[in-house]
This record gives C-alpha cells, sequence and structure tokens, in this order.
C-alpha cells in the first residue's frame, strides 16, 4: 500500500523448483554381453534415471551422440530397451548425453554403454574348479568333453570322451558353477601283447552337465577283456568278430549330447582293432585278410570323427576317436579328426589323444615295439 492508499498484489511470479538430480555420476558406464544381445532392458537406476523432488514429470531424451543399433530409450522413464545388437569383434564403447527436463529445469549428463566382445574362458587343468559369474551375467555358452579313452597292445582305438553343448545355460549372476575336467584313460604301458583293455577316461561336468569319459580299446581277442563302453565307445580288439563297444553319450543338463560306437575288427583270425568312435562319427572296421571291411587289407582303422564347434570364435574339432594299429609293414589307423590318436604303423608309433580335445587313444598292432596311445584330457569351456 502506498501513501495514496493504494495496494497491489503479485501472485505466481515466484518459482521455488528444486533441481532435477541424475541417479548415477556422469560418464556411468553400462556393459551388454555377448551372451544377452538378443534382448534387454537397461534399468533407469542402473545408468540415466533421474529424480525429482518435486515429483515433476521428467522427460528423457538423446541430446548429444546416438545409443547403440538396436537400443531405445524409453522419454518418460529414462529405461533403455535392447533387442538384435550385432556381435562386435572387440568392445565397442557408444557415448551419449541424456537430457532429463521438466516443465521449468533441464538438465544433461553424459554416459556410456558397452557392447562386449565374447569373453571366452576354457578350464583345461584336470580336476575340481570353479567358474565364477559375473555380475549381470544370466545365460552363458558351455562345452563339456569327458577325457579320451586309452588302448592296449593289439587293441581296438580308444574312444573319444562324450561332448555336450549347451547355448544358453542358465547361471545366477555373481554366483559360482562347480566343474570338473576329466583326465584320459591310459593302456597297460607296456609292449607285451594281449593285456587288458585300454582304460575309460574320466567324466567332466558342469554344473549339472556332465561329459562321459570316453570308452577304452578292446584288448586282442577280448581275451582278458573286450572293448569298453563310454561316451564314445571304444574300437573292438584285433582278430575278433566282437562289435566295438557302444557310444553312451546322451542329452545332459539341458544341452545337447554326441557320442558314437567303436569300430568292429570284422573277423577272426586276421584283422587289425576297430577305431574307437567319436563325437560325430562311428570307428571304422579294422582291414581285414578277406578284404570284408572298409578299411583296406591289414591296414589299421581310422577313429571316428569328432564334432566341431565355434564357441572359441574359430571353428574346432573336439572328442575324435583313436585309430588302431595295423599289421607288419601296413598303414596305422588315422586319428578322428578332433585330437583321436593315431595308430601304429609305417607312418611312426601310437600317438597319445590331444589334450583338451577328449581324443581317443591310438592303438598298437601286431607284435609292435611301443607303447600304445592314452587317452586326451577332457576340457570345459564357457562364453558369453
Amino acid at each position: 500500500t502506498n501513501g495514496s492508499g493504494l495496494s497491489a498484489e503479485l501472485q505466481s511470479a515466484i518459482s521455488a523448483d528444486q533441481a532435477v538430480v541424475f541417479t548415477n555420476a556422469a560418464d556411468t558406464n553400462y556393459d551388454i554381453f555377448d551372451a544377452l544381445r538378443s534382448s534387454g532392458t537397461i534399468a533407469a537406476a542402473d545408468l540415466c534415471g533421474a529424480t525429482d523432488a518435486d515429483s515433476d514429470t521428467i522427460t528423457y531424451s538423446v541430446s548429444v551422440g546416438s545409443l547403440p543399433t538396436g537400443c531405445t530409450l524409453n522419454t518418460s522413464t529414462g529405461a533403455i530397451t535392447y533387442s538384435s545388437i550385432s556381435a562386435v569383434g572387440s568392445d565397442t564403447v557408444s557415448t551419449f548425453t541424456i537430457q532429463a527436463a521438466t516443465t521449468d529445469l533441464t538438465i544433461t549428463r553424459q554416459f556410456t554403454i558397452t557392447v562386449k566382445a565374447p569373453v571366452v574362458q576354457s578350464f583345461t587343468s584336470t580336476g575340481a574348479q570353479t567358474f565364477s559369474v559375473p555380475s549381470g551375467i544370466s545365460t552363458i555358452s558351455v562345452l563339456v568333453a569327458g577325457g579320451g579313452g586309452g588302448t592296449t597292445n593289439r587293441g581296438g582305438g580308444g574312444g573319444a570322451g562324450g561332448l555336450v553343448i549347451h547355448s544358453t545355460y542358465p547361471v545366477t549372476p555373481g554366483g559360482t558353477v562347480p566343474l570338473s575336467v576329466g583326465a584320459g584313460g591310459n593302456g597297460p604301458g607296456g609292449t607285451t601283447p594281449d593285456q587288458a583293455p585300454g582304460n575309460s577316461g574320466q567324466n567332466s561336468s558342469f554344473g549339472n552337465i556332465t561329459a562321459q569319459g570316453g570308452g577304452g580299446g578292446g584288448a586282442h581277442r577280448n581275451s582278458p577283456g573286450s572293448a569298453r563302453s563310454g561316451g564314445s565307445g571304444g574300437g573292438g580288439g584285433r582278430d575278433i568278430t566282437g562289435a566295438g563297444a557302444s557310444g553312451t553319450q546322451g542329452p545332459s543338463g539341458g544341452g545337447t549330447g554326441y557320442g558314437n560306437p567303436g569300430g568292429t575288427a570284422t573277423q577272426l583270425g586276421g584283422a587289425n582293432g576297430g577305431g574307437g568312435g567319436g563325437a560325430g562319427a562311428t570307428g571304422l572296421q579294422g582291414g581285414a585278410s578277406g578284404m570284408s571291411s572298409n578299411t583296406p587289407m591289414y591296414n589299421g582303422a581310422p577313429g571316428g570323427a569328432g564334432r566341431t564347434s565355434s564357441i572359441t570364435g574359430t571353428s574346432t574339432y573336439y572328442c575324435g576317436g583313436g585309430g588302431s594299429g595295423m599289421d607288419t609293414s601296413q598303414l596305422n589307423g588315422q586319428s578322428g579328426q578332433g585330437g583321436g590318436g593315431r595308430g601304429n604303423g609305417t607312418q611312426g608309433n601310437a600317438t597319445d589323444g590331444t589334450a583338451n580335445t577328449g581324443g581317443g587313444g591310438g592303438s598298437n598292432g601286431d607284435g609292435t615295439p611301443s607303447r600304445p596311445g592314452n587317452g586326451g584330457s577332457g576340457v570345459v569351456i564357457v562364453s558369453y
């Protein structure tokens, strides 16, 4: 009121709106792992959300830069959803600025999203171990190979370890998964003919997945023992018509399992042992004097081929069967692709299955002064 008695009232001319505040600090990053590229949501509280003490409506937008292709910002909540993000060969970072605005105030802050290249972790030492699950990871890919079977003198090739592949194995973020890598089976270790069959390989495991060890190769004329069954079966012994052992690997822990039988020697007398079974194929028959086999006369039998996986980023064979030995001056049974051992022959002594492939060992033939091959150890490979 002034001296003349006039007065005035000013209404709604002063705003006391409180500031909008981002939940996270500038340059906060969120990782999208390879195993989660197909779809997901980045909660507002995990990256670019904001709060307003007056409970004013906040509208979000990208003011500088851009989100990774496949990501969409919810302008009402600040959450980011994504789907079908392309794979990357190396970690790829997208930097952008989020604007959070009310009717009266606007703030901005820079954030980043990293699309991760596949992370591969291989467990190659035999025995019990533990996989620690990174935070944010709920699904992984896993390959489990059992130890390959060993062989004996004048016997069949060692069967490959069983192979199990699971591309969407569920895990608890920040948790742990017990695992074990199986050793390969060994043979009798000497050069004396007519010893016991080769020993089977050990099982490998990851959580509730079990890949069975490969079966040992059978002894000469099945005396003192026939081929052993396993993930893939051992090849039948020399000079015997009995079939190779069965492959017993099946599905496990929700993953697909692979295993096949070992080959046979075809006939009584005049025939070499069968090749060990592989994850991708049955072991072949041993060469016979009557040519009643699919292997040339007197030659050793090739082991069954393994199977390929690209879990490491490179297509690789795993779990090949071991080849069998030859008769005098003939060709050895070739290793099954995927780490199987070579049978002895004019190309050299029998060899072990390759370590960390689950390959079966290669056997000796008739009267060869060298030891038979041992099975290769198994492996567990995780990718996310």
